[in-house]
Order: structure tokens, then sequence, then C-alpha cells
């Protein structure tokens, strides 16, 4: 299965070495269309500014955590609701699947993940 190289993908994650590493997987998967945040609220502002094919956001983050960044982007134009929304989290509590599933979230990759594990879940939303 080939991915289109061409999404615009946002990727929010507070941890800088992680965020790192998710930058290097996906531009080793041959994206090239990426763009950085280090949280919600940061990763709001670029929503507000540019168009994204696909977010990737951590769930625990300081001043807008991913499920925050998730109500907002669902709660906005029908255009960003559209926005196929990658949840990565360290737990996998029922619960909280729940409460994302509620808001629209199209899947998720648990920490810690492999290259295989983030090209299968970006094929599964965005194709």
């Amino acid at each position: 299965m080939s991915l289109n190289k061409d999404l615009r993908i946002l990727v929010v994650e507070d941890n800088g070495n992680i965020r790192k590493l998710l930058m290097n997987i996906l531009k080793s998967m041959g994206f090239n269309n990426l763009t950085e945040a280090d949280n919600g609220v940061a990763a709001w502002e670029k929503i507000q500014g540019a168009e994204f094919d696909l977010v990737m956001t951590d769930w625990m983050m300081p001043e807008m955590d991913g499920l925050e960044l998730l109500k907002k982007i669902r709660n906005e134009s029908d255009e960003l609701k559209e926005i196929p929304i990658l949840m990565i989290t360290a737990t996998d509590k029922q619960e909280d699947v729940a409460e994302a599933a509620k808001w629209g979230v199209s899947g998720y990759i648990v920490k810690p993940f492999s290259v295989k594990t983030i090209f299968a879940k970006i094929n599964e939303v965005t194709v």
C-alpha cells in the first residue's frame, strides 16, 4: 500500500525527543510537508493559519492536551471536522478511549510505537 507523500501533517508533541523521532520517522517514509508544535495551544494557532490533511497529537501535554485539541478541532467549521486525528498516548484506558471516540478521534498510536505502526495508522485514516 502506498501513502500519499504530499500529505500535510501536523505533529503535536511536548516531548522534544519524541517529536523529533516522529518527524524523522515521517521524513524517512517520504513525507516532507511537515509542521510541528510543542503543545495544543501552538497547534491550534498553526491550524488557524494553514491547511492540514492529518494531525498526530500526543494526549498528555501542558497548556492544552490532545483531547482538548481534538474537541476544539471537531467543534470548529465543517472543514476542520473532517481532518483525521491520530492520538498518541501511553495509556489505553477504556474510559479515555471512549471519551476520545465520542469526540471523533480517527485512531490511536500507543507508546512505545514502531515505524510499522505509524505507517499502518496513517494509511488507515487517510486512504
